[in-house]
C-alpha cells in the first residue's frame, strides 16, 4: 500500500518532529532545566524535547503512521483529528502521511487552546487537584507557531484547519 519512498519519508519526518535524528536535549520537567538527549527516552516519548514538534516519541508516531494507512486502505470515511497538539507534531505526521499516501480528499483538523492547558477545576476532575502543568511556559505553542511548523515541512495547505479552544 504504501511505496518504499513513502517509507522512507515518513520515517524521517517522524524522526525530525521528534528531533530524534539531530539529538535535540529534553527539558527537566521540574527545573526547566536542558537534560542530554537519552534516544529510548525520547523514542518512547517519556521526556520533554526542547525544540521538537512533538513528544509522544517514536513509537507512537509509528502507530499514527499504521492507522492512518490503515484508515486510507480500508477505505473509513472521514477526516483526521488531534486535540492537543502542542506544537503540532501528531497532526504534521497524519497530514505528511496523507500527502505520502496521495490522499487528497481528507482535512487534518489540529484542535488546540494555542495557549497552553487549563487551570485545573478539582470540583469537576478530582484527579487533577493541584496539577501545576497549566503553570509551564515550555507547554505552550500559539497557533501561528504551530502553523509555522507545518510550513516548516512543506505541509500547510487547504487541508489542513485549525479549531481554537477547550476541548
Amino acid at each position: 500500500m504504501i511505496s518504499a519512498p513513502a517509507e522512507l519519508y515518513l520515517d524521517l519526518l517522524k524522526k525530525c518532529l521528534t528531533r530524534h535524528v539531530f539529538e535535540d536535549g529534553a527539558l527537566d520537567q521540574n527545573s526547566g532545566e536542558l537534560l542530554p538527549f537519552d534516544a529510548t527516552l525520547r523514542a518512547e516519548g517519556k521526556d520533554w524535547p526542547a525544540a521538537a514538534e512533538t513528544m509522544v516519541g517514536l513509537r507512537r508516531l509509528d502507530n499514527v503512521q499504521e492507522c492512518v494507512i490503515d484508515v486510507v486502505r480500508q477505505g473509513v470515511p472521514g477526516d483526521l483529528v488531534e486535540t492537543g497538539v502542542w506544537r503540532g507534531g501528531v497532526a504534521i505526521l497524519m497530514r505528511g502521511a496523507l500527502k505520502a499516501l496521495q490522499v487528497t480528499d481528507r482535512v487534518v483538523w489540529a484542535a488546540d487552546s494555542f495557549q497552553g492547558l487549563p487551570k485545573p477545576d478539582p470540583e469537576h476532575y478530582p484527579a487533577d487537584a493541584g496539577d501545576p502543568h497549566w503553570t509551564f511556559p515550555q507547554l505552550v505553542a500559539s497557533l501561528d507557531e504551530v502553523k509555522a511548523n507545518f510550513e516548516r515541512y512543506g505541509l500547510l495547505d487547504e487541508n489542513v484547519r485549525f479549531l481554537r479552544g477547550w476541548f
